[in-house]
């Protein structure tokens, strides 16, 4: 299978890791980063489904505005997604990068996101890089 690719003139991030991916054409794609979790933010809708999840965690929700915040700004000026996969809620799972450097590995590193074991575990280097370094959610 040839692997689809997006190319977001805007990648419009409504949490640390998910967003919606806009084209130069006006097509809209909603985008969920593959292989990251990142804490969720109010109104906190799939912490009422599953309020046992680590993005649900109290260390999560700390720092959910902040890995907003850092996508946002990240991923301003577009994005380049592969779509790995589709998730439960429809969304296209894809490894977003911008100006070459992976958006989820960045994420993971400054420690606003986890490397999500469910989904092979794709960031463990830079989670554990993370976590000796005392960064974000790891301090």
């Amino acid at each position: 299978m040839t692997p689809i690719v997006l190319i977001c003139a805007t990648l419009l991030m409504s949490d640390g890791d998910s967003g919606r991916c806009e084209t130069a054409h006006g097509e809209r794609h909603r985008v969920r980063l593959a292989g990251i979790d990142a804490g969720e933010i109010a109104p906190y809708t799939r912490c009422r489904q599953s309020p046992n999840v680590w993005a649900c965690s109290p260390p999560a929700r700390t720092t959910a505005d902040r890995a907003k915040a850092r996508a946002v700004r990240l991923a301003a000026n577009g994005a380049r997604c592969t779509i790995t996969d589709t998730d439960r809620y429809r969304r296209n799972v894809a490894r977003c990068t911008v100006n070459g450097r992976d958006l989820g590995a960045i994420l993971v590193r400054e420690g606003l996101a986890i490397s999500e074991t469910n989904y092979g575990d794709p960031y463990r280097r830079e989670e554990r890089q993370a976590r000796e370094q005392g960064r974000g959610i790891w301090q």
